[in-house]
């Protein structure tokens, strides 16, 4: 038996249709952010590809200066042992004990740094009027001139990942000086 002035006992928990009414609202919130998320995500990493190359080009550069003798990037074999493979394999700065600073290839001296091969759908073109294997700097930190003194057209770098959205692919332009700018370009429809 109650007393005449007892309370009944009242739960202070959740009912099972108002615990379920909360996770759909949250099942929903998480539909509507999920493919937000998946650009920002490629978006990033798009941005951190670019910014891990021209890092590298710097590190090559500084290196050539500071050693007084000619240093090269180059896109290295699958292996990561030699030059002569893609970008996307990865990327080797070397001492380059070519003969002149103009020669067609990258003789390895010594390997200064490795850069592990980016992510698969990680894109990375490199020209000047054709395709690009090496940036060689020399001694004094301007860009070599391939194939001649008046040759005297920077190197440009293409850097995105697929699926990457707005102005989140990167150009990187190295003069002969040596110096680079890089710019923010529209990614690729359909990348």
């Amino acid at each position: 038996m109650c007393p005449e002035n007892a309370q009944p006992h009242r739960s202070l928990g959740f009912t099972i249709i108002e615990l379920m009414l909360t996770v759909a609202v949250v099942a929903v919130l998480i539909a509507l952010a999920a493919p937000n998320m998946s650009t920002l995500l490629t978006n990033n990493r798009s941005e951190a590809l670019s910014e891990e190359l021209t890092n590298a080009l710097q590190i090559t550069r500084t290196e050539a200066i500071k050693r007084g003798e000619r240093v090269s990037i180059c896109a290295a074999n699958a292996a990561m042992s030699a030059c002569g493979g893609a970008w996307t394999n990865g990327w080797l700065i070397v001492t380059d004990d070519a003969v002149t600073d103009g020669a067609g290839a990258v003789v390895v001296g010594d390997i200064v740094a490795q850069f592990d091969a980016p992510h698969g759908d990680s894109r990375i073109a490199a020209d000047n009027g054709g395709a690009v294997s090496f940036v060689r700097y020399t001694s004094t930190g301007e860009l070599a001139r391939i194939g001649g003194n008046n040759n005297t057209t920077p190197v440009t770098f293409t850097v995105h990942v697929d699926g990457c959205k707005g102005s989140k692919q990167r150009q990187i332009s190295i003069g002969v000086a040596g110096m680079m700018d890089v710019n923010k370009t529209e990614c690729p429809e359909g990348s």
